[in-house]
């Protein structure tokens, strides 16, 4: 408790004689001049400034966490500048040495994430790309820009034994894209899709025999290994307009197609399919090993770096432009339309699980009847995937 007293009688002066002091004053004082009191005081003497300086060491260790970790959990790259988050590359092991891949439409939206996870993986790439759907460049892959899969010269040389860059795989994206389009220009998409896409294959059956028969003609030299697997990008379009009773779609659903788009990327499969027979049936005279393919048939994909000023783009960044425009969005129809959307980072994810996914390795066999080629025991395989998360999204007007 605090205690007001005063020593002069006169009200004017009181406050001006005013003393304030505590009820336990004299006790304090006591303790102060005591034997314990004057080792607390030479014990907060000693630790006080231990303590100041373990608070700013504390605080200094701190800020240099938080500024040399702007990115949170993300994971720093070993090629590129491209830092992701741990579940952006789960499963995807680390390269091995010497392991180098060719990209084609790597400069595109989907074809940047898909360079992005490689490098930070560790992987050499190679992009080509004709820059008509993207100009996402990145200065830690190799360019072959502008390149056209439908030139035969186009596509990369053939290695010498001068030569320490090769590949081991191929991921082929590049392809005309719209559905819309295609109507109007079908022979475009008969070109690109499909011709660019046999050029793409004949590539890899003549540059693994290349590799084969150079390399065995110079046996002081290290002879790189065959091109083991190409994935390409199809679409969910060839399913077309799908009766409801067969949703969720599988991939032994019939085809469906409405498009000249849907139609290109269903014959590149079957182009796929056969290129693998004809890899099974003359590896073992060649003494080549065969090389696997696997179609993944992309759905609704949307995310980073898509181009809302395009016209053919995903719907998705076409209303994050309207919205961030403050403006209506227009919905076709009443709303009530549903869609698999998948994001774009995820579909990176699965073609890079898809092109290292080893022979060994436990995968859904149920789609095997249609994919399997019986010609011996160490064959190539040809694998058709959806890319998809099963989810509906219904976009409702109210």
């Amino acid at each position: 408790p605090l205690e007001i007293s005063s020593n002069d009688d006169d009200d004017d002066d009181k406050w001006k004689n005013m003393d304030v002091r505590s009820s336990g004053e004299s006790s304090i004082n006591n303790f102060l001049t005591s034997r314990r009191g004057l080792l607390l005081k030479v014990a907060v003497l000693i630790f006080l400034p231990l303590v100041m300086l373990f608070r700013q060491v504390s605080n200094n260790s701190v800020r240099h966490h938080i500024e040399n970790n702007n990115n949170g959990d993300l994971v720093p790259p070993v090629f590129g500048t491209a830092h992701l988050s741990p579940d952006e590359f789960l499963d995807v092991r680390l390269a091995h040495p010497h392991e180098s891949i060719l990209i084609t439409g790597g400069l595109g939206f989907i074809g940047s994430h898909v360079v992005d996870l490689l490098l930070h993986r560790g992987f050499n790439v190679t992009i080509l790309d004709d820059e008509s759907n993207g100009h996402n460049h990145n200065p830690s892959a190799r360019e072959l820009v502008p390149n056209d899969i439908t030139v035969r010269g186009d596509l990369p040389p053939f290695l010498t034994a001068k030569d320490s860059y090769y590949y081991t795989h191929v991921i082929h994206l590049a392809a005309a894209i719209s559905v819309a389009e295609s109507m109007n220009n079908p022979e475009k998409y008969e070109l690109v899709n499909f011709e660019g896409s046999q050029e793409v294959l004949r590539w890899i059956h003549d540059y693994n025999r290349h590799v084969a028969s150079h390399f065995s003609e110079n046996p002081n030299v290290d002879s790189p290994k065959s091109i083991k697997k190409v994935v390409a990008a199809s679409s969910a379009a060839i399913y077309g307009d799908p009766d409801p009773s067969l949703l969720p779609l599988e991939e032994s659903a019939p085809y469906g197609g409405l498009s000249p788009y849907a139609d290109t990327k269903y014959r590149m499969e079957t182009l796929m399919r056969q290129f693998v027979r004809d890899e099974n049936e003359y590896a073992s005279d060649d003494a080549v090993s065969p090389t696997s393919a696997v179609a993944l048939r992309f759905f609704n994909v949307y995310g980073p770096r898509q181009d809302p000023k395009n016209p053919y783009s995903g719907v998705i960044s076409l209303f994050l432009e309207m919205a961030l425009g403050n403006k209506d969005i227009t919905i076709l129809g009443d709303g009530e339309m549903t869609r698999d959307f998948v994001y774009v980072k995820d579909v990176a994810r699965a073609i890079v699980l898809a092109l290292l996914q080893e022979e060994d390795e436990e995968v859904d066999t149920s789609f095997k009847e249609m994919n399997e080629v019986d010609n011996g025991e160490e064959n190539a395989t040809f694998d058709v995937y959806n890319v998809c998360t099963v989810r509906e999204l219904v976009l409702s007007l109210f």
